[in-house]
């Protein structure tokens, strides 16, 4: 007999029912369809480490098979084992299977700025990290991600890996200046027109999603939209120009209109135009550099279902994610690999961040039914073959917790769940980790 988890638990109260009672203890009940076809196939993962070896996550090679893109979900922004495993698989799908672009739930023109860090060297690695989007992220791992992405650079002149910033988080100065040396040098009659709209919508102001929706009225926003619109639309109006320096100049254009239009919108109506914006943003580079991509956010981000339920205590609401439109455009071009955990401490909130504990998951959930599984780390293929009992239960609705960054002590982290129709259609893949610490914070 292997001694698993499982195995010795049993054993455990064996042993504690005949030494109180006297009595021959009966074996403990037999796992579920299930759990036993999980025990099966899961594949072990024996470090989180991101520099450990990589024969842990061989499966990934069937996993992501063919895929141009493959998302990388995750549970919450603050623990310190899931962001070491999703640096361990970017680094597998990087060295062993020729990915060459990392795309992050981050800003576009920040990204920009790590791209240009990760192929030339140029530029300070933890400035960048400490100045990311959220304070979540800003941390020891994700500067580790960073880190990483240069050396690897460094020893593979002609064959970097790209960073792509996809996401609408944050406005950036950097925009407003990479659009005026554009229309500077290219249209030089056009640069009072384009510095008249960029004036309104600049300098980008401190906690400004807050400012945007709080100090400035309905109105106002659709002004401020109306500037950064007519910018948009003043740059693609040039004439064609397939420079990188164009194709930048329009993606920093598209990234203003597209934040004010998304953060116009208040209180929990859906709100799917950043979802749009990120898939649009990934065929975009798709298009323009090429390359299998690694997509890194939270796992409703990354889903592949058509439509994700997420509710939290203030709210809910229930749209097409990025990934799901990634799935609706690409079909398995497009590849969902979720991550799970049990139980521990993970950093949340803002301003500050806070150390707060979660507990296992009730039951009913997603997590529930992976933490009843022998093994504590595991990567499992939910598209393997399955029989039937299995096969229900991948086809059936699921909900598995995802902890917004709302949570805060006193909360159940049951009550932050995303929904879907079916697991089979949200994850090709999961990844399960038993326990998990507070991500390391750079200060």
């Amino acid at each position: 007999m292997t001694f698993n988890r499982r195995n010795l638990l049993g054993l455990a109260a064996a042993a504690a029912a005949v030494a109180s009672t006297g009595a021959v203890a009966t074996p403990a009940a037999a796992a579920s369809p299930v759990t036993s076809w999980i025990d099966r196939h899961a594949a072990r993962i024996d470090s989180t480490d991101p520099a450990s070896p990589l024969g842990d996550l061989a499966a990934l090679r069937r996993i992501a098979g063919d895929a141009e893109v493959v998302g990388i979900g995750e549970w919450t922004h603050g623990s310190h084992e899931q962001f070491r495993i999703k640096h361990k698989i970017v680094r597998y799908l990087v060295e062993r299977m020729g990915f060459r672009t990392l795309a992050f739930e981050m800003d576009f023109a920040h990204g920009v700025a790590v791209d240009h860090y990760a192929a030339t060297g140029e530029g300070d690695a933890r400035a960048l990290a400490t100045d990311l989007s959220s304070q979540l992220w800003q941390t020891q791992e994700i500067l580790d991600v960073i880190e990483w992405l240069r050396a690897f650079n460094a020893d593979h002149p002609g064959d970097e890996v790209r960073f792509l910033g996809a996401d609408l988080l944050t406005l950036r100065d950097a925009s407003r200046t990479a659009l005026t040396a554009y229309v500077d040098a290219a249209a030089p009659d056009h640069a009072a027109e384009l510095a008249g709209h960029l004036s309104e919508l600049f300098p980008v102001k401190p906690n400004q999603i807050h400012w945007y929706q709080g100090q400035i009225d309905e109105t106002g926003r659709a002004a401020l939209i109306g500037h950064a619109q007519a910018a948009l639309d003043l740059v693609t109006g040039l004439p064609a120009d397939d420079s990188a320096d164009r194709a930048l100049a329009e993606q920093h254009a598209r990234t203003i209109a597209a934040w004010h239009e998304y953060y116009a919108i208040l209180g929990a109506a859906p709100r799917p135009g950043r979802e749009v914006f990120i898939a649009d943003t990934i065929e975009w580079w798709r298009g323009r550099v090429g390359g299998r991509i690694a997509y890194w956010a939270a796992n409703a981000h990354t889903s592949a279902a058509p439509s994700t339920k997420y509710s939290m205590p203030a709210e809910t609401t229930d749209f097409t994610y990025a990934g799901g439109h990634l799935r609706e455009r690409m079909g398995r071009d497009y590849v969902s690999i979720g991550t799970v955990f049990h139980e521990g401490a993970v950093n949340s909130r803002w301003y500050p961040v806070v150390q707060v504990a979660v507990a296992p998951p009730g039951p009913g959930l997603l997590d529930a039914e992976l933490g009843a599984a022998c093994e504590d780390d595991y990567l499992i293929d939910l598209g393997r073959h399955a029989p039937r009992p299995v096969r229900d239960w991948l086809d059936a609705p699921t909900s598995v917790r995802m902890v917004h960054p709302l949570y805060q002590e006193g909360e159940s982290a049951d009550d932050y769940v995303m929904a879907t129709s079916s697991l089979a259609a949200t994850f090709d893949a999961l990844v399960h980790l038993r326990r998990t610490t507070p991500s390391v914070l750079l200060g």
